[in-house]
């Protein structure tokens, strides 16, 4: 962009400061940098503008809608994102950024507007929906400015709040999860929901074990991909998101003989010819399909519902094995590598109102010991 002057224009009781500059077509243009009714405002700024100008500083904001910045930022990387990465933005952008920035344009967000989109998400949200909403916002306005489409990021002034992670997660007790195993038996989803409450599986790790993963011998359950459900596209399988997430979990020996109950019937419908089992899965529906995600939810919570159990989300279910874990006195490491978490500092933050209950447990332990 080459910057020919700037000046100031008085048009009715307003002083207008101009910058003239040639386009990327080579066309002259004019565009208004601010209006001001006192002259001295309207110089002061000239002075500025010069200055940004000779320091190489100053840029020229598109106008383009941030939600369109957004948009244009998923087409500019799809092709090096996996298919679930880019309908998962596409579906950010439509759910959330489109409610919240509406027409606003990308020149137009400050740190006072972005604090408060910031604040709103983090009040309307549980924390990790609000943070994955939020990096997402922030990675855009990143590139932009990297690309100089504006003068600063908002986002370096920005106080993120507090986070909490006991958000709307309910857990099982130790009596429910055992009445929870006992009317499991015989149901066609045992498997999947005995792996994500006895091992703490995400529901794409448990729907994606293959019978390659699992180790009879050893009784070691090895987590090496995830499924994801792509609608009219079918299923599609892929690494798990980070290499913490791939693990080798030792499996007691009640959950295996279930997974040896899964295995012969699965080979007895092979024998005559009922069975396909392209994918080698364990985990399949009542036509004998892979879980989707929504089927997989909508066919547990009718199975709490028949048997007038306490209604807890599908992923409740992780966090109920990692409460049993803790509870039991398992080592926080140990729960955390299990999980396959990233950092023991999330399950820490996660998990931090059960650390508290078995604080209060040892203490009254040591009262028992000494006082009683």
């Amino acid at each position: 962009m080459n910057i020919k002057s700037t000046f100031i224009r008085k048009r009715n009781n307003n002083y207008n400061v101009y910058i003239e500059y040639i386009d990327e077509e080579g066309k002259i243009r004019q565009k208004s940098q601010g209006k001001y009714k006192n002259k001295k405002d309207a110089e002061k700024h000239l002075i500025d503008l010069k200055s940004s100008i000779n320091n190489n500083k100053f840029i020229i904001s598109k106008d383009i809608k941030f939600v369109d910045r957004c948009s244009k930022f998923v087409e500019e990387n799809k092709y090096s994102w996996s298919v679930l990465t880019t309908r998962n933005r596409k579906s950010l952008i439509s759910k959330h950024i489109e409610k919240h920035f509406g027409n606003v344009l990308l020149k137009d967000i400050n740190p006072t507007f972005l604090q408060g989109f910031v604040n709103q998400i983090y009040k309307e949200h549980v924390t990790g929906t609000a943070d994955v909403i939020y990096s997402f916002v922030r990675t855009v306005l990143k590139e932009s400015y990297r690309l100089k489409e504006i003068n600063e990021n908002p986002c370096d002034f920005i106080k993120m709040p507090n986070k909490k992670y006991n958000s709307t997660s309910d857990v099982y007790t130790r009596e429910e999860t055992k009445e929870l195993i006992e009317k499991l038996e015989g149901e066609n989803i045992q498997a999947p929901i005995m792996l994500m409450t006895i091992l703490g599986l995400r529901y794409c790790e448990a729907c994606g074990l293959r019978w390659q993963d699992i180790d009879f011998d050893n009784n070691i359950v090895n987590v090496n991909q995830i499924i994801v459900y792509l609608g009219k596209e079918g299923f599609i399988f892929k690494d798990p998101k980070t290499e913490k997430s791939k693990r080798a979990l030792h499996a007691p020996d009640e959950l295996m003989k279930i997974l040896k109950k899964v295995k012969i019937k699965q080979g007895e419908l092979q024998l005559k010819g009922l069975l396909k089992n392209e994918y080698d899965l364990i985990c399949l529906n009542a036509e004998l399909n892979p879980w989707s995600n929504t089927a997989i939810r909508k066919t547990f919570k009718r199975f709490l519902k028949k048997n007038n159990m306490k209604t807890v989300r599908l992923h409740d279910l992780r966090h109920t094995n990692a409460t049993m874990m803790l509870l039991s006195g398992t080592n926080m490491k140990i729960v955390s590598e299990r999980l396959g978490h990233t950092d023991i500092k999330l399950s820490m933050n996660r998990y931090s109102h059960v650390i508290k209950e078995m604080d209060k447990k040892a203490s009254d332990n040591l009262s028992n010991i000494l006082f009683k």
